[in-house]
C-alpha cells in the first residue's frame, strides 16, 4: 500500500491509485479463503476511464444492507486521467463472492460519501461510506459486518486477520480469490517513529499492524479499504504503509473505533 505522500514513497493498497497519483495493494504473503469464511467483506469495482470496463481497485466491508465502509484515499481525484472518483458512476460492488473476476452479485453505487477532513497526503481521516442503489440480501455469502465499538484500543501484539484481493508477492498479479493472512498490533509509538524518519505522521485515528519477525506478509496493491479483523471484529481499514511487506513499517491501517459517531450520523444522512 505505497503512496506517493509528499516527498516520500508511500504506497497505498489499491490498484486504483495507480490512476490516483498512488499504488495499490494487495494480501502480500496470504493464503486462499472463501467468501463463505469472511461473507461481510465486499469488492469495489473501477472504471478508470469512463469505458463501462469494471475490475476490482478497492475493497470494503458491509455494515447495513445498502452501506459499504471503506477508505477514503480510494476515491480521490487522479490527475493522470482527469476524473473524480468519488463521483459513484465510476463504481460498481460486487458481493458474495471469493473471486475478483466473477460470480456473486454486482450493485450500482448510489452515493460515495468520505471524510470532510481527510488528507490526501497525510491519510488521516481515510474513511468513507458507500451507498448502493439496491439493497444486499443477505445469505451464506453476503452478511453485516460488526464493527468495534467506539474508543475500543487493542492491545500489543493483538492477533488479527487481513483479508483481501491484492497481490501475493513483490511485482507479481492480484490475487483471483480472496486471501488472508495474519498479523499482530504493533507499538504505536515505535511505529510512529518508524513512519516519523520517512516524514509520516501516524496518528491515533491509525493502527499498526504487521509482522516485525518476517518480511513479506503485509497488505499490499489492491487491498486499499479492506478490513483487518480482531475476534470477528472489523477493527481496521488498510489504509497505507512503505514498500509491501517490509517488516520495519508496518501497514498502517484506519481505526474503526475512532469514527463510530462519523459512520452513524454517514449512515443516517445517506439512505
Amino acid at each position: 500500500m505505497i503512496l506517493e505522500c509528499q516527498f516520500i514513497q508511500m504506497l497505498v493498497l489499491t490498484w486504483f491509485y495507480k490512476y490516483a497519483n498512488a499504488q495499490s495493494i494487495r494480501v502480500l504473503g496470504g493464503s486462499p479463503t472463501t467468501i463463505q469464511q469472511f461473507p461481510v467483506v465486499a469488492q469495489l469495482l473501477l472504471d478508470p476511464w469512463d469505458k463501462g470496463q469494471y475490475s476490482q481497485h478497492c475493497a470494503g466491508v458491509i455494515i447495513t444492507s445498502r452501506h459499504i465502509l471503506s477508505t477514503a484515499h480510494c476515491f480521490q481525484y487522479s490527475s493522470e486521467t482527469g476524473y473524480n472518483y468519488s463521483d459513484p458512476q465510476f463504481w460498481r460492488v460486487r458481493v458474495g463472492s471469493s473471486f475478483r473476476s466473477r460470480g456473486g452479485f454486482l450493485h450500482k453505487v448510489k452515493t460515495v460519501v468520505t471524510h470532510e477532513e481527510f488528507d490526501r497526503y497525510y491519510f488521516t481521516n481515510d474513511i468513507a461510506v458507500l451507498v448502493v442503489a439496491k439493497k444486499f440480501y443477505f445469505g451464506d455469502t453476503i452478511k453485516q459486518a460488526t464493527i468495534a465499538n467506539k474508543g475500543t484500543e487493542l492491545m500489543l501484539n493483538s492477533l488479527c486477520t487481513l483479508v483481501g484481493w491484492g497481490v501475493t508477492q513483490v511485482g507479481g498479479q492480484q490475487a483471483d480469490q480472496l486471501q488472508l493472512a495474519t498479523l499482530f498490533t504493533v507499538d504505536q509509538k515505535e511505529c510512529s517513529l518508524r513512519y516519523k524518519s520517512i516524514g509520516s505522521v501516524i496518528s491515533d485515528s491509525m493502527i499498526c499492524a504487521g509482522r516485525i519477525d518476517i518480511d513479506g506478509i503485509d497488505g499490499c496493491f489492491g487491498d486499499s479499504g479492506g478490513p483487518i479483523f480482531y475476534k470477528g471484529v472489523v477493527a481496521g481499514l488498510v489504509s497505507f504503509g512503505y514498500t509491501c511487506g517490509n517488516r520495519f513499517y508496518p501497514g498502517v491501517y484506519t481505526k474503526v473505533s475512532y469514527y463510530v459517531d462519523w459512520i452513524v450520523n454517514a449512515i443516517r444522512r445517506h439512505k
